[in-house]
């Protein structure tokens, strides 16, 4: 009897200790009130910065200008070329073009207007060679692309492959470059008011990290996995106590 009442009092703080994987936990894009409501936010396009490096593809069908910018003379062609601390880039026979601080189409339209001082039929297409975001902790690992403008926050996870069951929505955080340095940003990505604020957009070099929650130590997917947790139990307590009589 006094064993009966052990294993049972056993299986009940299991079953206190432990927490099931709801949809309150996991699901995106929930109205509960509980949860933070985030505003409106206007989309900003990044501006170059120091340490960006810049692809040039000059579209020319004068070979003197093509040589210019392609090692291999090609008239169509695509360069690196690296932005300094000042916020200028050094280009063959143009030195300190400062486009720093500005966005791709506005860097473009500069560099397109100095070319054309050799070529006034040349045209330019910029672009960014580092355009990727970074993901750590429990959404993966790895460097991936930024394939197009206005990557969501939501599309970056489908890339990484989503968040793992013991993964803090709650608490996902940005590490994004600043004009005075790295900033964090902390969200929760199950709140539908997500869309269109300040933390749905991923920028180029952005870090994302998940961490792990707290309570995922006592945490099951199923129904069917306390059970089994929980018969696992009994069965080690029934083990230890014929092994100690």
């Amino acid at each position: 009897m006094k064993q009966f009442r052990f294993i049972l009092i056993s299986c009940l703080v299991i079953i206190g200790f432990t927490s099931c994987v709801t949809n309150y936990t996991t699901q995106y894009l929930q109205t509960r009130k509980n949860l933070p409501q985030y505003e409106k936010h206007e989309y900003n396009w990044y501006l170059l910065r120091p340490n960006d490096q810049i692809a040039i593809r000059v579209l020319t069908v004068n070979e003197d200008v093509a040589h210019l910018f392609s090692s291999s003379g090609q008239t169509t062609n695509n360069v690196t070329y690296k932005i300094y601390s000042d916020s200028t880039v050094d280009l063959p026979f143009i030195s300190h073009l400062k486009i720093g601080g500005l966005t791709l189409e506005q860097a473009t339209k500069i560099v397109e207007a100095k070319i054309q001082e050799f070529d006034k039929k040349a045209s330019v297409v910029l672009s960014l060679s580092n355009d990727v975001f970074y993901m750590i902790g429990e959404a993966g690992k790895g460097q991936y692309p930024i394939y197009k403008d206005k990557l969501t926050i939501f599309q970056a996870l489908a890339l990484a492959g989503d968040i793992k069951t013991n993964g803090d929505r709650g608490k996902v955080r940005i590490i994004r470059e600043s004009a005075h340095g790295p900033i964090v940003k902390q969200f929760d990505i199950r709140s539908k008011s997500l869309i269109d604020s300040e933390y749905y957009y991923v920028y180029p070099n952005d870090i994302l990290y998940v961490s792990t929650s707290p309570s995922s130590f006592f945490r099951v997917e199923s129904f069917g996995s306390l059970m089994t947790l929980i018969s696992t139990s009994v069965t080690f307590l029934v083990l230890v106590l014929n092994a100690t009589k």
